[in-house]
């Protein structure tokens, strides 16, 4: 009996787990960024679309499909970890560097950077584990 309630529950977990890749991890920390002040602005939709094609080499129309998939997943979202964990599993120190400064550059896109932002970034450099020096410097470059 204990192990038919196992295997519900494990086929039930495995199912509602969906493979994520690092663009789409990427997406949804820079989301959550845009998120951080509580209202996401057009203008700061349209700036996570054009870095998704700057720097992941995306068309319009596929960097319009990870940005409406990472809202879609932001929403259902209650803890950064999982996606926190692929990008340090994954990228490099200067991958994660210019994830912060593409950060940047979203909460700089209505032009005010809310404390609530700069504090997501700050936190997202941490758990990246970005040095405070490469923070800094992200931060100015972007003005």
């Amino acid at each position: 009996m204990i192990n038919l309630f196992k295997a519900i529950f494990k086929k039930k977990s495995s199912k509602n787990e969906e493979k994520i890749d690092e663009n789409l991890a990427c997406a949804i920390l820079l989301i959550e960024v845009s998120y951080a002040d509580f209202k996401i602005d057009n203008t700061e939709i349209n700036s996570i679309i054009s870095l998704f094609e700057k720097n992941f080499k995306l068309s319009k129309q596929e960097s319009e499909w990870l940005n409406d998939k990472a809202l879609n997943l932001h929403k259902d979202t209650n803890c950064l970890r999982k996606y926190i964990k692929i990008i340090n599993n994954n990228y490099t120190k200067d991958q994660k560097n210019n994830l912060i400064k593409m950060a940047w550059q979203v909460a700089r896109a209505d032009n005010i950077v809310d404390k609530h932002e700069e504090y997501m970034i700050r936190k997202l450099s941490d758990l990246l584990y970005v040095d405070h020096i490469d923070f800094i410097k992200s931060k100015i470059s972007t003005k």
